[in-house]
């Protein structure tokens, strides 16, 4: 019997598919919709181009220099977020200090005639100047430090503190920082603190070259969200890491030993789109990859490097896709079952427009799911998450082309942990279950490192996800599962598209959601002009 058999229960799917999709909708869309149209900030987020006229605008005013050029990317505080997260006090916080102390900012760093880099923070909505830092390694802070704190407490005073309220911190930063503590704007236990750095020109006039107002977490978060950012790493590294390289060493040999059952030719197409479509995201990501470097005038250039080990990485991440693809297809075969048809083969277009609506039902099933998962997870372990600079929509030069990760990660992931993991440990273990289990956990662990806390959350939610995408996997085979899993993300990838606003974003993220339509509509058609080819097993 052949996979295109599979009859899946339409009806029972479509309920689950309604039933799911109103959860995601109500639980995970509703609230931050009700609170883009009703919350107290109306204001939309400003361009990168006008944060950095203000920021040019500022430093000319400020340092009496025009800055020889500028460049602006999303920044953010990511303790802060995460803290007021976990203590559910963002909304709070938004409301009281989000005007003058926003935990995101656009981070505009100019480079000054005088060799120095300005790094000016500028208001993502209201487009005003929040924060600004002058990094000079030449000069030295001339002053005493009792002037220097008089100074700091004296501009503090300028912003609207209260004398009284300030306490200065008796050791001063290496390069000059005098560390104010604003008392009574505690939220909870993060204490508001003003680091002010003053330069005392020849004429004895006072320049502010650094203003970073921040509330700082407690020592105690900040230790534990660092440990469980160690354990993210070591459980990636060797839980998903190591094992992933293992499996591809695995994907050459079986794909050599079961070459009879396949052919090299298999997952060419597969392989050139994702590699096509991963290096477009990493170019794409530029920006993000500069934001998290922080305040280093070299920046740009880390990135660049960056991008260029990350494009090494992402050819060989090709060829894993590539022999996984070959090696599962021989193993499949070689034991009897069809699970990724051929074109011409009898049935393969009618078996590609029936894994199209298929995946779109499962996809709204596993969000639907993963809401509850997450819903469970957040009251069992009090999980919270926080903000990756690297994964803003606002730092990719191309926020459109975001989505096109959707499809890299469906073929990539369910061609070695789904097609090629499952396969093999089933030629080894024959248990359906520990084989679907053990490349769960794996691909699991490939996700810890993201910003959610405990580290271990997105394992238990992931393996509990994969096995249920192993299941569609066995059941329907691997273009079913590739496109439940593209349109599962695509959707998520696409909302955020949607929420950024402007027409082209909100068409280009419906377009997103309805793309396996025309892709599924493309294959069939080829389908049914190739000629039929006789089935080999």
């Amino acid at each position: 019997m052949y996979l295109t058999d599979t009859q899946p229960n339409w009806k029972r799917y479509a309920w689950f598919a309604a039933v799911c999709a109103v959860i995601y909708l109500v639980v995970q869309i509703v609230p931050v919709t009700a609170d883009a149209f009703f919350g107290t900030s109306s204001e939309q987020v400003i361009k990168k181009s006008a944060a950095e006229h203000a920021a040019a605008e500022f430093a000319q005013s400020q340092f009496n220099q025009v800055p020889e050029n500028t460049h602006a990317v999303h920044q953010s505080n990511s303790l802060l977020y995460g803290y007021l997260s976990k203590q559910k006090r963002l909304s709070d916080y938004e409301k009281r200090y989000g005007a003058k102390f926003p935990t995101d900012t656009y981070q505009v760093s100019a480079s000054m005639p005088d060799g120095s880099t300005m790094f000016i923070y500028v208001h993502m909505e209201n487009g005003a100047v929040v924060a600004w830092n002058r990094k000079d390694g030449e000069k030295k802070p001339g002053s005493s430090f009792e002037k220097r704190v008089d100074a700091a407490v004296a501009f503090a005073v300028s912003q609207g503190f209260a004398k009284e309220a300030i306490q200065a911190d008796k050791k001063p930063l290496t390069d000059g920082t005098v560390q104010l503590y604003i008392s009574g704007q505690d939220i909870d236990e993060a204490k508001l603190r003003l680091s002010i750095r003053t330069e005392e020109l020849s004429g004895g006039q006072t320049v502010i070259t650094g203003y970073k107002p921040a509330f700082v977490v407690p020592a105690h978060y900040e230790s534990y969200v660092n440990e469980q950012s160690k354990l993210a790493s070591k459980l990636s590294l060797i839980g998903s890491i190591l094992l992933s390289i293992v499996l591809f060493v695995l994907a050459i040999v079986y794909g050599a030993l079961y070459r009879r059952h396949t052919s090299f030719f298999r997952g060419l197409t597969l392989t050139g789109i994702f590699l096509a479509f991963y290096l477009v995201n990493n170019i794409n990501m530029t920006d993000g990859l500069i934001a998290s470097f922080g305040e280093d005038p070299n920046a740009s250039e880390f990135a660049v490097i960056a991008i260029a080990l990350t494009c090494i990485v992402t050819v060989v991440m090709a060829a894993a896709v590539y022999f996984s693809l070959v090696a599962g297809d021989g193993l499949w075969r070689s034991m009897g079952r069809n699970l990724w048809p051929r074109m011409g083969e009898p049935g393969y277009g009618t078996h590609v427009w029936r894994s199209m609506w298929l995946g779109y039902l499962i996809a709204l099933i596993l969000l639907g799911a993963q809401t509850v998962i997450l819903l469970v997870i957040e009251k069992a372990s009090g999980a919270w998450s926080t903000t990756d600079v690297t994964q803003s929509p606002y730092n990719f030069a191309a926020p459109w082309l975001f989505p096109l990760l959707a499809w890299c990660a469906a073929i990539s992931e369910e061609a070695v942990y789904r097609f090629f993991g499952i396969g093999i440990l089933k030629r080894w273990i024959r248990n359906t279950f520990v084989a679907s289990l053990i490349p769960s956990v794996i691909w699991a662990l490939g996700h810890v490192t993201y910003p959610i806390f405990p580290a271990t959350t997105r394992l238990f939610e992931l393996t509990i996800i994969g096995l249920a995408f192993s299941y569609v996997f066995l059941r329907y085979g691997l273009i079913t599962v590739i496109f439940a899993h593209a349109i599962f993300n695509s959707i998520m990838m696409a909302i955020s598209l949607l929420f950024m606003g402007s027409a082209f974003n909100i068409l280009m993220g419906i377009i997103y959601i309805v793309l396996p339509i025309p892709i599924a509509i493309l294959i069939r058609y080829r389908h049914n002009r190739a000629p039929v080819r006789e089935i080999k097993m």
